[in-house]
């Protein structure tokens, strides 16, 4: 995990934009990249395959619609609200908002967020991390 993202997260997300309390980074072929201290690492994985699968099916449906790329996606939960944000690398970030949060604002926010660290959010930087935390050169 990137620990200056997973900041970002945190910090430019989580702390910074009311209405998120949590979220997930990940790479194009769904590696986990990042997520918020709320979650722990099992449930961060689960929610990358989760946004992985999201992000494909979507744009499997886009394609057969002829309706271009996904840019996102709006879930209603009983508690919350679950938003997919494309990044235009193929990457995407999933995040729970709560369910009195200004959702314009919010998506807003993350489509801005998104852009910010689009280009971090690739799968040769996942592969940095990965020879990073076991050592390998």
């Amino acid at each position: 995990m990137s620990s200056d993202l997973s900041y970002l997260l945190n910090n430019n997300l989580v702390a910074r934009v009311p209405g998120i309390s949590q979220a997930v980074a990940v790479s194009a072929d769904g590696l986990l990249l990042a997520w918020t201290d709320g979650l722990n690492r099992d449930a961060a994985e689960r929610l990358a395959a989760v946004a992985a699968g999201m992000n494909s099916l979507l744009n499997g449906a886009a394609r057969d619609l002829s309706a271009g790329g996904v840019q996102g996606n709006l879930t209603e939960l009983a508690h919350g609200f679950l938003i997919l944000v494309a990044v235009s690398t193929g990457a995407s970030l999933l995040t729970l908002a709560t369910r009195d949060a200004d959702l314009a604002f919010v998506t807003e926010e993350l489509g801005r967020f998104a852009d910010q660290v689009g280009d971090q959010l690739t799968p040769a930087f996942a592969g940095t991390l990965t020879t990073a935390a076991t050592g390998q050169r």
